[in-house]
């Protein structure tokens, strides 16, 4: 499991938390009151998500199976339903601010 993404050759994530069970696709980020710098969810397979019962508002990443980028959402905030990407093949999540500078088009890396 990789443990740190990057974007243009800069770490952005330091963790990642998988999401990649029914169950862990279920609960996500909900009960949590915020995540540690530089830690992220990455919920496979996803192309859509909601931030009911949330505490803290999210930047989102809407992935392809190549790892590029197809859609960004930057601070969602709580009590909100996402767009239904369709090319999304899993979803990267951070707090607000996180994903600061990360464009449609561009390529994850994970190491």
């Amino acid at each position: 499991m990789a443990s740190r993404m990057m974007v243009n050759g800069m770490v952005v994530l330091e963790k990642i938390i998988m999401a990649d069970t029914y169950t862990k696709r279920l609960q996500g980020l909900l009960g949590r009151k915020g995540l540690e710098d530089k830690e992220g969810m990455m919920i496979v397979p996803c192309n859509s998500i909601h931030t009911y019962r949330m505490k803290f508002p999210i930047d989102v990443l809407f992935v392809d199976r190549d790892n590029i980028v197809v859609k960004v959402l930057r601070d969602f905030r709580p009590g909100r339903m996402g767009p239904f990407v369709f090319k999304s093949h899993f979803v990267m999540e951070a707090e607000a601010g996180t994903f600061a500078g990360i464009e449609k088009g561009d390529k994850l890396e994970f190491k």
